[in-house]
């Protein structure tokens, strides 16, 4: 790989995990399980959509990690420790100290305008509705909206640095000698900081970092460093492809058989508040999840490696865009998802608006307003013919 080459198709696997950000927070208005705490819950849901939309979320963020992980390498090992630091908090830290008091903010406007101007109003909007009207009512608490994988990776960034520093063990050797062995034991590592968590797991939104995000995206991230030098290993997994393939389908069958009913609020407040207990079933279930998880990211990954390494204009564009596209999507998706509550169209019909609203306005937005202004270079840097576009964008949740 030329120091002038583009990771084509690491590039085109995180605009493809950018679309399904987008389609998963979508499809989430439509289900049933999340009917009574999603903002934008409709009245018409299906069980499908928990089947899909669940099973990207097994996936999606550990395959951005992994992304962001090798891009992380690749910086270090093209420009140095002290280029990737100032390229990251340029490109993470920084966006997220400006985005997210914007994001909050929009959050409020759209919040108040919903309340006052949409009759058919879900049940977690009929809530904050009638909170809004009591004077001492508790303010919710401040997160780190769906901006905290910039947050984690702020620390995942700093944890690289004190790992370049202090470890010169090259572990990833040990486990490119042995594929068969990494696909079975591989997945058990995650499974501790999985078990401390319901299921299906939730986005760690807190300010106060949650120790066991980093025992597993941080994992997933770690592997996507270490993968930046071993780049040949998928080539050894593609013997495994249909294998991996079909053992997170089964393993998020048994899964999905698992989860419950519809949750209300005061199961989320609950949830929030402890742990599960932990049991053998609770380690089951954590091991299902860890077992969809790394083996479709891993199918993912090879099959990316195979048909998508050749540059795609359109993919390039997307690719290009998703970071912005990211960063402002749930917003829009959000007005969209309002406004269609007081409309009754199909559910499919509504879904396809909301989805491709939110992506042909992101996209708008960032060919208008921001891909040749400074918000797009702190973004996705100026392009040079040194500099790697692929290095300088961010993966996205």
């Amino acid at each position: 790989m030329s120091s002038h080459s583009r990771v084509h198709y690491m590039d085109n696997l995180r605009a493809f995990a950018m679309l399904l950000g987008i389609f998963f927070h979508a499809a989430l208005a439509y289900s049933p399980m999340l009917n009574q705490i999603w903002p934008t819950s409709d009245p018409q849901n299906s069980a499908i959509v928990d089947v899909l939309a669940f099973f990207s979320h097994t996936f999606r963020m550990p395959l951005f990690f992994i992304i962001a992980g090798f891009f992380a390498a690749l910086l270090l090992n093209k420009q140095g420790l002290g280029a990737m630091i100032k390229n990251r908090l340029l490109r993470v830290t920084l966006p997220f100290v400006i985005f997210l008091p914007l994001v909050m903010i929009s959050f409020a406007l759209i919040f108040t305008w919903a309340i006052s101007a949409i009759d058919s109003k879900s049940p977690m909007l009929g809530m904050i509705a009638m909170m809004s009207q009591i004077p001492d009512a508790p303010s919710p608490p401040a997160t780190t909206t769906h901006l905290w994988f910039l947050y984690n990776l702020t620390f995942f960034y700093g944890l690289t640095i004190i790992m370049v520093k202090c470890m010169r063990f090259n572990w990833m050797r040990y486990v490119v000698k042995s594929p068969k062995l990494f696909l079975l034991l591989g997945p058990v590592l995650l499974i501790p900081a999985v078990t401390s968590q319901h299921a299906p797991l939730p986005a760690p939104e807190q300010f106060m970092p949650q120790l066991w995000s980093f025992g597993f995206y941080g994992l997933f991230y770690l592997f996507g460093y270490g993968l930046y030098k071993h780049e040949q290993f998928l080539d050894t997994l593609k013997p495994y492809t249909w294998l991996m393939l079909i053992t997170a389908i089964l393993a998020y069958a048994a899964f999905h058989s698992t989860l419950g009913g519809e949750v209300s609020m005061q199961q989320v407040m609950e949830n929030a508040s402890q742990s599960p207990k932990l049991s053998w079933r609770q380690v089951g279930i954590a091991a299902l999840q860890a077992y969809t998880g790394v083996n479709m990211c891993l199918f993912l990954l090879v099959t990316g490696k195979t048909i998508f390494s050749q540059q795609n204009v359109a993919m390039r564009a997307i690719a290009n865009s998703s970071y912005w596209i990211y960063i402002v999507h749930l917003p829009v998706l959000w007005v969209i998802q309002f406004a269609l509550l007081d409309v009754q169209l199909p559910l499919l019909l509504e879904f396809l608006i909301s989805s491709l609203g939110t992506l042909a306005i992101g996209y708008l937005s960032y060919l208008v307003l921001i891909k040749h202004t400074p918000i797009g270079w702190l973004l996705n840097g100026k392009k040079t013919k040194e500099i790697l576009p692929s290095v300088s964008a961010v993966t996205t949740k």
